[in-house]
Parts: structure tokens; sequence; C-alpha cells
């Protein structure tokens, strides 16, 4: 290693006689393998240069959702693969009728993300502290790359005649996707939470824009009436090069001073904080109630998005339409949603209001408002409740109304959860508000099966 890349060992030598000796050796990895000095010679803070952390930590928000989004946004292309391949049933009455695999297989989809999201995240919290950051991010971003490439290998490949062994490697590949993007959610909002408040709602805000992106590329492989098989390997190229810029991009964050500063200094304090021991009983005291917003936020949105949204139709007199028949539930469903939630953490990372736990965790539960509102819209089939809201207009306003709290919502618990706890506890915090969210998830999707069958 030349000159500029050398460790200045002399600084970090009174570093370590100043302060506190560190029994972990994660942060002077981090500098061993950079070529950043800056932050060992000078005390003077770096600056984001360009906004490049901002934007990557943007860019890792999209990527940390890509299994999902990119997944469940190409059900054209599953119910392809899992159609009725008998030759002897292939007539224009069976054609519409769905296969075993087809009917089940977004179940098994929910099932095979929720379960291994919600134990991956709830064991990194509590023993992902054992495994340096570097290693943790860096290799469940290598992870979802290999399987999500294996996944896109198999778009053009036959699967007719081994329909259940593709059925079983598929969802093998999203239970493998699922943990590795959950551990890197994991560490992805504990890095966060070191950095201004910013940055993290740059991470939130990413997460939202990738369903964005996913819904877009949905609607115009509609409009272009692309087939099934081309739209998939498009929706799977774009979240492999996605994948594979993240994964460079985190290995090149190590070179810039801005971040290993504050990964190093945790946002001016000394690094021996923390490796302070951290008890996460006094965690939970801290932030039990944000923790339980959250919950609140996506056990609400998740009772009746999408199980009870994606039956929604439009009025009657769109009948016949490609607007009824085509685009009203990608648009309605799927883009506005996340546009409404994109807006409401953009809005939320600015405003950052409410401060107080109490009013957040008070609207937080006044969501709950939305759900029999939009039960009572013109969701089919239906047989115990009547219709009140028939026009898509009044369903649009409901959605937009529901998803922009849904997001600003988010925002406010995930930014201001960190500052209830001190610099050395932050990344444990960040863990279980992630932790608390997945479980709102799991419970909401629960509830949504219940719901569907009240209609």
């Amino acid at each position: 290693m030349d000159a500029a890349g050398s460790i200045n060992t002399e600084a970090l030598d009174n570093i370590e006689n100043d302060e506190e000796v560190m029994d972990d050796s994660e942060e002077r990895e981090l500098v061993t393998d950079s070529c950043s000095t800056k932050v060992l010679d000078t005390g003077e803070q770096p600056r984001d240069n360009y906004c490049i952390v901002y934007i990557l930590f943007y860019l890792f928000g999209v990527t940390s959702l890509v299994p999902w989004n990119f997944l469940i946004t190409a059900n054209d292309y599953w119910m392809y693969k899992f159609r009725d391949v008998t030759p002897s049933n292939i007539t224009m009455v069976t054609m519409v009728r769905k296969t075993q695999f087809q009917a089940e297989f977004t179940s098994y989809l929910n099932v095979a993300t929720a379960i291994p999201n919600l134990l991956f995240l709830i064991l990194n919290s509590l023993y992902g502290h054992l495994v340096p950051l570097k290693a943790r991010l860096q290799g469940s971003l290598i992870v979802v790359t290999i399987c999500f490439l294996v996944t896109t290998s198999l778009v053009l490949v036959n699967t007719d005649d081994w329909q259940n062994t593709f059925f079983i490697v598929t969802m093998v590949s999203v239970v493998v996707m699922t943990a590795a993007s959950a551990v890197f959610i994991g560490g992805l909002v504990g890095i966060a939470s070191r950095f201004s408040k910013e940055y993290m709602a740059a991470v939130v805000s990413g997460q939202s824009l990738g369903g964005i992106l996913a819904a877009v590329a949905q609607i115009i492989s509609l409009a272009f009436k692309i087939s099934p098989l081309h739209s998939a390997l498009i929706y799977f190229v774009i979240a492999d090069i996605m994948l594979i810029t993240s994964l460079i991009s985190y290995v090149m964050l190590y070179k810039i001073d801005f971040f290993t500063y504050h990964i190093l200094r945790g946002c001016g304090g000394i690094a021996s904080n923390r490796h302070r021991e951290v008890f996460m009983t006094v965690i939970i005291k801290k932030i039990w109630v944000y923790a339980f917003s959250i919950f609140a936020v996506f056990a609400i949105s998740m009772s009746v998005y999408p199980a009870v949204t994606v039956l929604v139709e439009s009025h009657p007199a769109t009948t016949g339409t490609d607007w009824n028949n085509i685009f009203f539930v990608p648009v309605v469903n799927y883009l506005i949603f996340n546009c409404g939630d994109y807006a409401g953490r953009l809005v939320a990372g600015f405003l950052l209001r409410p401060t107080n736990q109490w009013i957040v965790a008070g609207a937080s539960i006044l969501r709950i408002i939305c759900v029999p509102m939009l039960m009572l819209c013109n969701a089919q089939p239906r047989t115990h409740l009547p219709v009140v809201f028939l026009w898509d207009w009044e369903y649009i306003i409901i959605m937009i109304v529901f998803a922009f709290t849904n997001g600003y919502l988010t925002n406010i618990v995930m930014i201001n959860c960190t500052r209830e706890v001190e610099l050395h506890e932050r990344e444990k915090a960040s863990g279980l508000i992630a932790t608390m969210l997945s479980v709102g998830l799991c419970v909401g999707a629960a509830v949504g099966m219940l719901l569907v069958h009240l209609l």
C-alpha cells in the first residue's frame, strides 16, 4: 500500500491512549480496508461532497426491498410459469382456470418472505453485533445478488416439464433472499442511525421509491403488451443491475472520508462509546411507544393492503375499457399507493413533526379508520358488506390518505426513535424498530386473510 493509503498509526495510538481500549476491531478493520486517513489525522468533520453518501443511502434503501418489489410485480410471469401445460386441458375453458400453483403462489410467496424476514430481523437485532458490520452488509448483498441472478437465468428456461422442482427452487431462493435482505436492512438502519436525520430519511424513502419503480415497470409492460417472459426478464435484469451497483457502491463507501468519519466517531462521539454494554431492556423502556407505533402503522396497512385493495374494481360504468380491465389495479393499488407512501416519507423527512411519542402513537392508531372505509369500496366479490364508496375518485382519495399517512408516520418513527437513545444504543434501537415493523407486517397479513372473508 502506498503512502496515501497507509494507516496513520501514530494517530491511531493517540486514540487508543486517550480513549477506552476497544474490544471489537470492526472500526479498525474499516479504516484498514479503506484508503481514508483524514478521519484519523484531523479533527475537522469532512463534508458529504456532492451528496454522494446521501445518494448511496437512497440506493441502498431501494435495494433493500428489491426481492419483494420485483418478485411480486412479475405476477403475470409466475402465472405463465405455473399454467396448466397438459395438452388435453388446453382449451378456452381451462385457460382461465387457475392451477393449484397459480392459485396458491402468492400465498406461498407471502409466507416465504414474512417468516424469514421476521426471524432474521430478530436474530440480527439480538446477535448482529457479533458479526462485523461490513461482513454483514456486504455478505448479505452478495447472497441476494447471487439468488437473483439465478432467478433471472431461469426466466428463459422451459420449466413446463418440472414445475414442481421450479416451484421448490423459487421458494428456497425467496427464503434465502429474504433472510439476507433482512440482515441487510437491519445493518443499514443501524448505519443510518449514526448519521444526521436526513440519511435515515433517505434509506426509508428509498424503500418506498423501489415500489414506485416496480409499479411503473409493470404499467409500461402492460401498455406495450410485452409478454410475461420478456417483462419478467426486464424486471429481473433491472433488479440485478441495482444489486450489483449497490454492492460496488457499498465497497466504495469505505473510501469516503465523510462515511468513515461517522462510522468511527459516531457523529462526533468517541468510538469507544459504541462498545459499551447495551441492554435491550433499557432501550425498550426508552422507545417502546415508537415500537408500538411502527407495529400499529404496518399492522393496519397490511390488514387491507393488498389483500382487500387488490380486489377493488373500477366503477361499473367503465366496464369493458382498458382502464377497468388492465390499468385500474396497477395504477391505483400499486402506483398511487407507492407514490402516496413516498410523498409521506419525503414530507416527514423535512418536517419531522410531531416529536411527542404519544401523539405519534395516537395518529398511528387513528389510521384504523381507513380500514372499514377501504372495505366499503367496490371490492369484489362480496356477500356481506354494502358498497358505500362506488366511484373511482372516492377510492383514490381514501387510498392517497391511507398511503400518505403510512409513509409519513413510518419516517417519523424511524428518525425520532434514534434520538431517544444514547449514541452507542442507536443500532440496537433501529434494529428493534425494524423488527416490530416486521411483526406488524405478519400480523396485518394474517388479519387481512380474515377481512377478505368479511366483504
